[in-house]
């Protein structure tokens, strides 16, 4: 018979291991997901989510936090080739505008609310120019796309593969999110 520390230190051991996203296959760090994103001129696309997690002492155990993400998607302006948005932000907005693409992320630990500037209101927006990528300042975000319409949890619940649109739709009902996270603030500050 087991005894009780022995059975205090697997129970701390397998609640460790409960607090981490499954992230799939031995030693991988990344999260890979299909996601349906709607966009403002009334497409429906389905593009590629993929992060990187880090793990991190929090103070009682170990956790995985997001650290990298990649948002990789096809459309037939773009010549139907595989455009890849990759920074250290949380993606909250993935659209297209007078034909711009445009993606708004935001710094999800101080880590990243440093690295980018400590920007005010906290969101880093980007524009797709000449097949790159440009960092843009905060009023060239048109206004039209300030509705999330990217997955806000850090993983898709069940480790599910596939995000549709209604799986969005309920999260956006979630009485625990914030307004910043359903839609761009020009006033947002966190408690950085």
């Amino acid at each position: 018979m087991m005894n009780l520390t022995k059975l205090l230190k697997h129970l701390t051991f397998g609640m460790a291991l409960a607090s981490v996203p499954m992230l799939g296959g031995c030693g991988d760090n990344t999260l890979t997901w299909q996601e349906e994103i709607k966009l403002s001129d009334g497409r429906v696309i389905t593009i590629t989510q993929k992060r990187r997690y880090e793990s991190v002492y929090t103070g009682s155990n170990y956790g995985n936090l997001p650290r990298e993400y990649w948002l990789i998607f096809k459309l037939p302006e773009f010549g139907n080739k595989e455009i890849t948005w990759h920074e250290n932000l949380l993606p909250q907005v993935l659209n297209v505008y007078q034909g711009k693409f445009y993606v708004v992320g935001t710094p999800f630990t101080e880590v990243e609310f440093r690295q980018y500037g400590k920007p005010f209101p906290e969101y880093v927006p980007y524009r797709y120019e000449a097949g790159q990528w440009q960092r843009i300042p905060f009023n060239e975000i048109p206004e039209a796309i300030y509705e999330t319409n990217l997955w806000i949890d850090t993983e898709p619940e069940n480790n599910s593969k596939y995000i549709s649109l209604t799986d969005k739709a309920v999260e956006m009902k979630d009485d625990r999110l914030r307004d910043h996270t359903k839609r761009i603030s020009a006033t947002y500050k966190s408690p950085h």
